[in-house]
Protein backbone atom coordinates (compact mmCIF):
# COMPACT_ATOMS: atom_id res chain seq x y z
CA UNK A 1 0.00 0.00 0.00
CA UNK A 2 1.61 3.41 -0.96
CA UNK A 3 2.33 6.15 1.57
CA UNK A 4 -0.39 8.32 0.12
CA UNK A 5 -2.69 5.45 0.58
CA UNK A 6 -1.86 5.22 4.31
CA UNK A 7 -1.78 8.74 5.48
CA UNK A 8 -5.75 9.11 3.88
CA UNK A 9 -7.00 5.95 5.74
CA UNK A 10 -4.95 7.26 8.78
CA UNK A 11 -7.53 9.55 10.22
CA UNK A 12 -10.21 6.64 9.83
CA UNK A 13 -8.42 4.23 11.95
CA UNK A 14 -7.63 6.81 14.61
CA UNK A 15 -11.34 7.43 14.99
CA UNK A 16 -12.38 3.54 14.79
CA UNK A 17 -10.02 1.82 17.41
CA UNK A 18 -7.33 1.23 15.06
CA UNK A 19 -9.15 0.39 12.13
CA UNK A 20 -10.69 1.34 8.95
CA UNK A 21 -14.09 1.14 9.58
CA UNK A 22 -16.79 -1.01 6.84
CA UNK A 23 -18.19 0.81 4.52
CA UNK A 24 -20.97 0.49 2.73
CA UNK A 25 -19.07 0.14 -0.56
CA UNK A 26 -17.61 -2.97 0.84
CA UNK A 27 -20.87 -4.79 0.48
CA UNK A 28 -21.22 -4.30 -3.39
CA UNK A 29 -20.72 -7.13 -5.38
CA UNK A 30 -19.27 -8.07 -8.90
CA UNK A 31 -22.09 -10.29 -10.97
CA UNK A 32 -19.98 -13.07 -12.98
CA UNK A 33 -22.28 -12.81 -15.88
CA UNK A 34 -22.67 -9.12 -17.07
CA UNK A 35 -23.18 -8.72 -20.98
CA UNK A 36 -23.06 -5.37 -21.38
CA UNK A 37 -23.47 -1.79 -19.97
CA UNK A 38 -26.45 -1.16 -19.27
CA UNK A 39 -26.99 -5.05 -16.83
CA UNK A 40 -26.61 -4.95 -13.28
CA UNK A 41 -22.54 -5.11 -12.94
CA UNK A 42 -22.47 -4.36 -8.68
CA UNK A 43 -25.35 -5.34 -6.81
CA UNK A 44 -27.32 -4.81 -4.72
CA UNK A 45 -28.55 -1.49 -6.08
CA UNK A 46 -27.99 1.45 -3.13
CA UNK A 47 -29.67 5.08 -3.37
CA UNK A 48 -26.78 7.70 -2.59
CA UNK A 49 -27.75 10.92 -0.62
CA UNK A 50 -26.18 13.77 1.04
CA UNK A 51 -25.30 15.41 3.91
CA UNK A 52 -22.77 18.18 4.41
CA UNK A 53 -19.94 18.27 6.05
CA UNK A 54 -18.85 21.24 8.73
CA UNK A 55 -15.60 20.83 8.00
CA UNK A 56 -13.24 19.53 5.26
CA UNK A 57 -13.43 15.58 3.88
CA UNK A 58 -9.88 14.25 3.81
CA UNK A 59 -10.59 10.56 4.15
CA UNK A 60 -10.78 7.61 2.14
CA UNK A 61 -15.11 8.14 1.51
CA UNK A 62 -17.13 8.68 -0.80
CA UNK A 63 -18.32 12.46 -1.08
CA UNK A 64 -19.41 15.16 -3.47
CA UNK A 65 -17.00 18.60 -3.39
CA UNK A 66 -13.98 19.80 -1.75
CA UNK A 67 -10.52 18.60 -2.76
CA UNK A 68 -9.83 15.49 -3.78
CA UNK A 69 -7.93 12.57 -1.73
CA UNK A 70 -5.43 11.61 -3.88
CA UNK A 71 -4.29 7.54 -3.85
CA UNK A 72 -1.54 8.58 -6.22
CA UNK A 73 0.31 11.45 -8.15
CA UNK A 74 -2.55 14.26 -8.65
CA UNK A 75 -4.03 14.71 -11.94
CA UNK A 76 -6.12 17.34 -12.25
CA UNK A 77 -7.78 16.86 -16.34
CA UNK A 78 -8.41 20.56 -17.93
CA UNK A 79 -10.89 21.19 -20.44
CA UNK A 80 -10.50 20.00 -24.16
CA UNK A 81 -12.15 23.38 -25.77
CA UNK A 82 -11.27 26.16 -23.30
CA UNK A 83 -8.01 24.70 -21.32
CA UNK A 84 -9.38 25.43 -18.00
CA UNK A 85 -9.40 23.10 -15.28
CA UNK A 86 -12.54 21.38 -14.96
CA UNK A 87 -14.78 21.34 -11.79
CA UNK A 88 -13.93 18.08 -9.50
CA UNK A 89 -17.67 16.85 -8.70
CA UNK A 90 -16.82 14.05 -6.32
CA UNK A 91 -14.69 10.88 -5.52
CA UNK A 92 -16.40 7.77 -5.26
CA UNK A 93 -14.68 4.32 -3.96
CA UNK A 94 -14.37 1.06 -5.92
CA UNK A 95 -16.51 -2.05 -4.47
CA UNK A 96 -13.92 -4.44 -2.24
CA UNK A 97 -11.19 -4.18 0.34
CA UNK A 98 -8.73 -2.71 -1.49
CA UNK A 99 -8.16 0.92 -1.43
CA UNK A 100 -9.30 2.55 -5.05
CA UNK A 101 -11.05 5.53 -5.83
CA UNK A 102 -13.01 7.05 -8.80
CA UNK A 103 -12.58 11.20 -9.45
CA UNK A 104 -15.45 12.94 -11.29
CA UNK A 105 -13.79 16.26 -13.54
CA UNK A 106 -16.63 18.15 -15.47
CA UNK A 107 -16.13 20.96 -17.21
CA UNK A 108 -17.89 24.60 -17.26
CA UNK A 109 -20.09 24.64 -19.76
CA UNK A 110 -20.38 27.91 -20.05
CA UNK A 111 -19.62 28.05 -23.52
CA UNK A 112 -21.04 25.37 -24.69
CA UNK A 113 -18.25 22.38 -23.81
CA UNK A 114 -19.99 19.15 -24.71
CA UNK A 115 -19.72 17.72 -21.28
CA UNK A 116 -22.75 15.04 -22.18
CA UNK A 117 -20.23 13.23 -24.47
CA UNK A 118 -18.34 10.57 -22.93
CA UNK A 119 -15.18 10.80 -25.22
CA UNK A 120 -14.95 14.83 -25.95
CA UNK A 121 -12.93 15.59 -23.28
CA UNK A 122 -15.05 17.70 -21.31
CA UNK A 123 -15.28 15.43 -18.86
CA UNK A 124 -13.22 12.60 -16.65
CA UNK A 125 -13.63 9.65 -14.45
CA UNK A 126 -9.68 8.85 -13.28
CA UNK A 127 -9.07 5.37 -11.30
CA UNK A 128 -6.69 5.66 -8.68
CA UNK A 129 -4.03 3.63 -8.02
CA UNK A 130 -3.00 1.60 -10.98
CA UNK A 131 -5.33 3.76 -13.03
CA UNK A 132 -5.07 4.61 -17.01
CA UNK A 133 -5.50 7.95 -17.81
CA UNK A 134 -7.89 7.89 -20.92
CA UNK A 135 -6.37 9.28 -24.13
CA UNK A 136 -8.79 11.93 -24.65
CA UNK A 137 -8.29 13.53 -21.19
CA UNK A 138 -5.28 16.04 -20.68
CA UNK A 139 -4.56 17.80 -17.30
CA UNK A 140 -2.29 19.34 -14.88
CA UNK A 141 -0.15 17.44 -12.07
CA UNK A 142 -1.48 19.71 -9.25
CA UNK A 143 -3.51 18.61 -6.33
CA UNK A 144 -6.36 21.12 -5.66
CA UNK A 145 -8.81 22.77 -8.15
CA UNK A 146 -12.28 24.08 -8.60
CA UNK A 147 -14.82 22.44 -6.78
CA UNK A 148 -18.42 21.65 -6.81
CA UNK A 149 -20.37 24.48 -5.88
CA UNK A 150 -24.32 25.37 -5.51
CA UNK A 151 -26.06 29.41 -6.22
CA UNK A 152 -25.54 31.29 -3.50
CA UNK A 153 -28.00 34.63 -2.62
CA UNK A 154 -27.94 35.10 -6.18
CA UNK A 155 -28.23 33.08 -9.21
CA UNK A 156 -24.30 33.86 -10.52
CA UNK A 157 -22.98 33.84 -6.86
CA UNK A 158 -21.29 30.26 -6.31
CA UNK A 159 -20.85 28.67 -2.93
CA UNK A 160 -18.54 26.26 -2.76
CA UNK A 161 -19.96 22.46 -0.76
CA UNK A 162 -18.87 19.47 0.96
CA UNK A 163 -20.96 16.68 0.90
CA UNK A 164 -20.88 13.23 2.72
CA UNK A 165 -22.21 10.28 0.29
CA UNK A 166 -24.47 7.85 2.25
CA UNK A 167 -25.71 4.89 0.71
CA UNK A 168 -28.96 2.60 1.49
CA UNK A 169 -31.65 0.56 0.22
CA UNK A 170 -34.72 2.55 -1.53
CA UNK A 171 -38.36 2.03 -0.09
CA UNK A 172 -39.84 -1.00 -0.90
CA UNK A 173 -42.19 0.91 -3.18
CA UNK A 174 -39.61 3.30 -5.21
CA UNK A 175 -37.20 0.01 -5.18
CA UNK A 176 -40.38 -2.34 -7.14
CA UNK A 177 -41.11 0.96 -9.65
CA UNK A 178 -37.23 1.04 -10.38
CA UNK A 179 -37.08 -2.49 -11.04
CA UNK A 180 -40.22 -2.31 -13.32
CA UNK A 181 -38.79 0.40 -14.94
CA UNK A 182 -35.17 -0.67 -15.56
CA UNK A 183 -37.27 -3.82 -17.48
CA UNK A 184 -39.14 -2.04 -19.45
CA UNK A 185 -35.76 0.20 -20.91
CA UNK A 186 -34.04 -3.72 -21.08
CA UNK A 187 -36.92 -4.17 -23.34
CA UNK A 188 -36.67 -1.08 -25.57
CA UNK A 189 -33.05 -1.81 -26.12
CA UNK A 190 -34.19 -5.20 -27.33
CA UNK A 191 -36.79 -3.53 -29.79
CA UNK A 192 -39.81 -4.79 -27.89
CA UNK A 193 -42.80 -2.86 -27.50
CA UNK A 194 -44.86 -2.10 -24.04
CA UNK A 195 -46.50 0.56 -22.41
CA UNK A 196 -44.88 2.59 -20.42
CA UNK A 197 -47.83 3.74 -18.39
CA UNK A 198 -48.89 -0.10 -17.21
CA UNK A 199 -48.30 -0.37 -13.53
CA UNK A 200 -45.98 2.85 -13.28
CA UNK A 201 -45.45 3.62 -9.75
CA UNK A 202 -45.51 7.82 -9.77
CA UNK A 203 -42.62 7.89 -7.23
CA UNK A 204 -39.94 5.67 -8.77
CA UNK A 205 -38.43 8.79 -10.78
CA UNK A 206 -37.27 10.15 -6.89
CA UNK A 207 -34.58 7.88 -6.92
CA UNK A 208 -31.89 9.09 -9.35
CA UNK A 209 -28.71 9.08 -8.15
CA UNK A 210 -27.56 5.32 -7.14
CA UNK A 211 -24.64 3.22 -7.01
CA UNK A 212 -24.96 -0.31 -8.27
CA UNK A 213 -27.77 -2.07 -10.37
CA UNK A 214 -28.52 -1.28 -13.66
CA UNK A 215 -28.78 2.17 -14.85
CA UNK A 216 -32.23 4.30 -15.39
CA UNK A 217 -31.70 6.14 -18.60
CA UNK A 218 -33.70 8.80 -19.79
CA UNK A 219 -33.28 7.62 -23.20
CA UNK A 220 -32.85 3.94 -23.45
CA UNK A 221 -31.73 3.69 -26.45
CA UNK A 222 -28.38 5.21 -26.14
CA UNK A 223 -25.68 3.74 -27.50
CA UNK A 224 -22.74 6.05 -26.80
CA UNK A 225 -20.88 3.30 -24.25
CA UNK A 226 -18.86 0.62 -25.51
CA UNK A 227 -20.40 -2.77 -24.88
CA UNK A 228 -17.76 -3.82 -22.79
CA UNK A 229 -17.81 -1.19 -20.08
CA UNK A 230 -19.68 -1.67 -16.60
CA UNK A 231 -21.82 0.48 -15.10
CA UNK A 232 -20.94 1.96 -11.48
CA UNK A 233 -22.78 4.76 -10.73
CA UNK A 234 -25.58 7.31 -11.57
CA UNK A 235 -25.87 11.17 -10.16
CA UNK A 236 -28.89 13.95 -10.73
CA UNK A 237 -28.30 16.84 -12.32
CA UNK A 238 -29.64 20.13 -10.03
CA UNK A 239 -29.67 23.85 -10.80
CA UNK A 240 -28.12 24.59 -7.17
CA UNK A 241 -31.10 26.49 -5.65
CA UNK A 242 -33.66 25.93 -3.35
CA UNK A 243 -33.31 22.33 -1.52
CA UNK A 244 -30.62 21.49 -4.50
CA UNK A 245 -27.57 20.49 -2.68
CA UNK A 246 -25.13 21.08 -5.26
CA UNK A 247 -25.19 23.01 -9.00
CA UNK A 248 -24.65 20.58 -11.97
CA UNK A 249 -25.99 21.34 -15.25
CA UNK A 250 -27.49 17.88 -16.87
CA UNK A 251 -29.80 19.58 -18.93
CA UNK A 252 -32.66 18.11 -16.19
CA UNK A 253 -31.02 14.85 -16.44
CA UNK A 254 -28.87 12.76 -15.12
CA UNK A 255 -25.36 11.45 -15.33
CA UNK A 256 -23.72 7.85 -15.81
CA UNK A 257 -20.69 6.37 -15.14
CA UNK A 258 -18.72 3.21 -16.33
CA UNK A 259 -15.63 1.51 -16.05
CA UNK A 260 -13.78 -0.66 -18.12
CA UNK A 261 -13.54 -4.59 -17.56
CA UNK A 262 -10.27 -4.53 -15.70
CA UNK A 263 -11.73 -1.45 -13.51
CA UNK A 264 -8.62 0.82 -14.43
CA UNK A 265 -10.23 3.68 -16.81
CA UNK A 266 -13.51 5.49 -16.57
CA UNK A 267 -15.99 6.93 -18.51
CA UNK A 268 -19.17 9.38 -17.85
CA UNK A 269 -21.93 10.76 -19.75
CA UNK A 270 -25.14 12.40 -19.05
CA UNK A 271 -28.55 12.24 -20.82
CA UNK A 272 -32.09 14.15 -20.51
CA UNK A 273 -35.62 13.87 -22.12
Amino acid sequence: MTEAVMQAIMPLRQRHGGRAPVMWWHGLRRSPSVAGPYDAWLTPRLEMTWRSSAKPIDALVAKLGGQPVWLDEPFWPVSASSGAPMTFVGQFPLPGPQARMGYLFIAQDDDGALTFEPEAGENALLVQPNGRVPAFVTGLHVSTGPSLWRRGLTWTERVPVELHIDAHPAERTTQRAVEREAALQAAARRGEVSDPDEGHDADWVECRSHVGGPPLCWQPWTTRVNPSWRFFFQLDGAEGCGEDAYALNFGGGTGYAFLSADEREGRFLWDCV
